[in-house]
């Protein structure tokens, strides 16, 4: 699966064109919103009144193809049949960045929601304000949020951080972004010299990335067990 961005623009011709956008835009843009796979979308009139930019994320093509069959088949689709619309289509991957001072609210809400509880955002949190996040990266696609993942501080006899929490927005899961995630967390722990990553999770899951619970009896701790793992 891929995800799906169409840019483009909405382009009336007829004075009449602008009172049929506006009034049944709102509808529209609330109807879209709601769709599960919807990631973003954005209609913004331009200094031509006639003439308004379009901006929508899709989870996979098949979120985007049954938005486009159920706008064929709204109110909206038919009231603006007869307005000319330019629009390119194309896959896309999510950036992946060091998180910014904007980023923390929506850090919050994605991870509640990954998570269906607050512990996990509690903790990033937490970690924020004690200064002990040592990474936290974000993967966005265009203004959405669909990834997180938070690296902290640890003592341990080598440089090393402890790897948690990893979140993925639900529509969006399956699409290798924690893996992405997790794979540049590494690289850049590797480029400032950290020698050791400690993850409390899924052996099936981490081993690919390199880490190993066989290991971890060469750096004590009150989490070693089957689920304690060094990379």
């Amino acid at each position: 699966m891929s995800l799906i961005r169409l840019t483009g623009r909405l382009i009336g011709t007829a004075p009449e064109h602008r009172r049929v956008v506006l009034t049944h835009l709102p509808a529209h843009i609330r109807d879209t919103v709601r769709e599960p796979g919807c990631l973003f979308f954005d209609i913004a009139q331009t200094d031509d009144p006639l003439v308004w930019t379009v901006s929508e994320g899709f989870a996979s093509r098949a979120a985007f193809d049954a938005h486009q069959a159920r706008t064929a088949a709204s109110d909206w689709g038919a009231a603006t049949r007869g307005i000319g619309r330019e629009y390119r289509v194309e896959e896309a991957t999510p950036d992946v960045l060091p998180e910014t001072p904007d980023d923390a609210r929506a850090i919050d809400l994605l991870t509640r929601a990954a998570f269906g509880a607050p512990e996990e955002a509690d903790l990033i949190a937490a970690l924020r304000a004690a200064g002990d996040l040592a990474l936290s990266l974000v993967a966005r696609f265009g203004r959405a949020y669909l990834g997180h993942i938070a690296f902290s501080r640890v003592a341990a006899p080598v440089p090393a951080w402890a790897l948690a929490p990893v979140s993925v927005r639900e529509a969006v899961r399956g699409q290798g972004i924690a893996a992405r995630l997790i794979r540049d967390g590494i690289a850049l722990a590797r480029e400032r010299g950290i020698k050791a990553i400690f993850v409390l999770g899924d052996p099936a899951y981490y081993a690919r990335f390199g880490f190993s619970v066989s290991e971890e009896r060469d750096f004590p701790s009150p989490y070693a067990g089957a689920y304690w793992q060094v990379l």
